[in-house]
């Protein structure tokens, strides 16, 4: 079981570590790691002596910097044993991305990264609460399955990080569930998110990957804007209720419905297409409350609007929210339902479009 880490480096393990610490590991994502590397009573690492204390010490040194897990079930073994890795083109889209936001990406491969992926995920997730969004020993079952999980680097500090599951499609190709991603709030507005989600494609799409899968708040403006219009991925469902009940806590006490979203890898990207028609407004709104039109069932094209933060609105108004969610919702899942196209539009709203009749 993990607990809260408060001060793993403190007192007199602070200057050993100084000494053995590698150069390009942030000393506060090492004190993490090693923390969870000693001992219960691991204030006994410290003796009398000072060689053998440094001895000690370094050794948790060098295995938090080991490698955790090295399987790989969608690789060629031989080619990675005996192939060095390409280098990246220019004209690589997960590259040039990962260029644009001023970051590294790199998969998760040792206690260090863990350490690091954990405090991120606690820092978006879990700020201040005391216990770990996601244990260190969870991520760690992920990597032995092989998950493709990767940290964003903006030189030595973690700033993204993105889980994923492998698993396989109802016909038996290799599939990777995508899971949360987190990006720390002094690094948003760059990129981080899409160059983390495109470098997890070009992950899947060199060991023959054919689908990418995921889900988001259908309420999530952000969320909705990246992955619909700048991802292009392809709206696959509406889930209502996906994660069950909220928490005793949770300000509004509906279950919050999500879109089940895919990237097929077997083709070209989606490019999100407009229509020739202006769309009606099925959703609008109206002195900070939804207001539906049900005259956009049987238009070519509707904007569906929702909030600009839901997460301030589920706090401040959930009354409101609620109105939000059941309208946004309901239309979409109606749309759906009836083969209409989900997309996004920079007005703010989603942008459903009929099917060809």
């Amino acid at each position: 079981m993990s607990h809260p880490v408060t001060d793993p480096v403190a007192g007199p393990l602070a200057e050993i570590v100084a000494d053995v610490l590698p150069a390009d590991v942030p000393e506060a994502v090492l004190g993490e790691v090693i923390a969870e590397l000693l001992p219960d009573e691991g204030s006994q690492v410290l003796t009398d002596d000072p060689a053998e204390t440094a001895a000690a010490i370094t050794e948790l040194v060098e295995a938090a910097t080991r490698q955790v897990f090295a399987p790989d079930p969608l690789a060629d073994p031989v080619v990675a044993f005996t192939c060095p890795a390409p280098a990246p083109e220019p004209a690589d889209p997960a590259a040039a991305a990962a260029v644009r936001a001023g970051v590294d990406i790199r998969p998760v491969d040792t206690h260090v990264d863990v350490a690091a992926a954990v405090s991120v995920l606690d820092g978006v997730f879990a700020p201040g609460a005391g216990h770990h969004f996601y244990p260190p020993s969870l991520l760690r079952n992920l990597l032995a399955a092989g998950s493709p999980v990767l940290l964003a680097w903006d030189g030595e500090v973690p700033v993204g990080v993105l889980l994923a599951l492998p698993g396989w499609t109802a016909n038996g190709q290799p599939l990777v569930q995508s899971g949360p991603m987190a990006v720390l709030p002094a690094a948003r507005g760059r990129g981080v998110s899409t160059a983390l989600k495109l470098a997890q494609r070009a992950w899947a799409h060199e060991r023959g990957v054919t689908e990418i899968r995921w889900t988001f708040d259908a309420m999530a403006a952000v969320n909705a804007n990246l992955n619909l219009r700048r991802l292009g991925a392809a709206v696959e469902a509406f889930l209502p209720g996906y994660e069950g009940l909220r928490d005793a806590d949770s300000p509004t006490p509906l279950p919050y419905n999500r879109l089940l979203v895919a990237w097929h890898l077997t083709g070209e990207p989606t490019v999100p297409t407009g229509c020739a028609a202006e769309p009606v407004w099925a959703v609008a709104a109206a002195d900070g409350l939804p207001v539906l039109d049900p005259a956009w069932a049987v238009a070519p094209a509707a904007l569906v609007a929702v909030p600009a933060d839901i997460s301030a609105l589920r706090r401040d108004d959930p009354a409101a929210a609620s109105a939000w969610q059941h309208a946004v919702g309901g239309v979409l899942q109606e749309a759906l339902a009836a083969g209409w196209r989900v997309g996004w539009d920079p007005r703010g709203a989603y942008l459903i479009t009929a099917p060809t009749r």
